[in-house]
């Protein structure tokens, strides 16, 4: 499935900009409009918004308290994702070193498997990984998956019942971490409807600091511009975090490189 064929959402788009970029064109931009919003805020609803006044200030408060709660749910469940995938890569890549290892008691297994060992990974880090970011997959790679599978079943007949055993073991275990794997960023529809939770956060950061201030001008726009930059950037955070093949935080293919470095020895 080629790149250019895989859909991309808003989602997606946020999830692979690298921090600079996003800084650029996201985090400076909601920063200034914020600190500007609280200027002409100010300057229109000076009275109301004096700082013994409390117009305003409640309402916004709690809708910035539940977007909050619900922001760091996101934070959590994201980090918590991400770290579930990063540890099945590496189950993965130690399941196909363990896989050759295996093959290597028997000399007449050793040589297929550890060929289609190498298919496979070379297939996941050239092909399988920039279609990750998109949360897709590549045609090729399942293929490479189908093929060593078989040819581990094959040859499971062909040698001892025990050795049998673990080899059909290890195949299991890894088509099992290799759908979890695909399935860690989420479906375009979920993507979707979480980056409304976010638009309407971007709003919010912008808002919330308009009608908390103080008797300073420029304390007040220093305020409106860090709440919401803060914010923000956990917003991108969260996104990153949600899709862990993409953008600055993405999980690196290394571990799949090393085993196609040791099965070539």
């Amino acid at each position: 499935m080629p790149a250019t064929d895989v859909p991309v959402t808003l989602m997606n788009w946020l999830a692979v900009l690298e921090f600079d970029v996003a800084l650029l064109i996201i985090i400076i931009p909601v920063m200034v409009v914020s600190a500007l919003g609280a200027l002409v805020t100010r300057s229109i609803f000076g009275r109301a918004i004096s700082p013994a006044s409390t117009v305003g200030q409640s309402k916004v408060g709690a809708a910035a308290e539940i977007y909050a709660v619900v922001l760091g749910f996101i934070i959590v469940f994201g980090f918590s994702e991400f770290q579930d995938t990063k540890r099945d890569v590496l189950h993965e890549a130690t399941l196909l070193d363990r896989l050759i290892a295996e093959a290597s008691i028997e000399p007449s297994a050793e040589t297929p498997i550890k060929s289609a060992v190498v298919t496979y990974v070379t297939d996941v880090v050239e092909r399988d990984w920039p279609l990750m970011s998109f949360g897709a997959s590549s045609i090729e790679a399942e293929a490479s998956a189908r093929a060593l599978d078989a040819e581990v079943r094959h040859l499971a007949g062909l040698v001892s019942p025990l050795q049998s055993y673990r080899m059909l073991s290890l195949v299991d275990n890894l088509a099992a971490r290799r759908t979890e794997r695909l399935s860690s960023s989420p479906d375009p529809v979920v993507a979707a409807i979480v980056f409304q939770v976010l638009a309407v956060g971007i709003v919010l950061a912008i808002v919330t600091g308009w009608f908390v201030r103080g008797p300073s001008v420029v304390v007040h726009m220093v305020l409106s511009a860090m709440i919401s930059g803060a914010v923000v950037t956990l917003m991108i955070l969260s996104a990153q975090l949600l899709y862990p093949f993409a953008g600055s935080v993405a999980i690196s293919s290394e571990p799949f490189v090393a085993v196609l470095e040791t099965a070539r020895l």
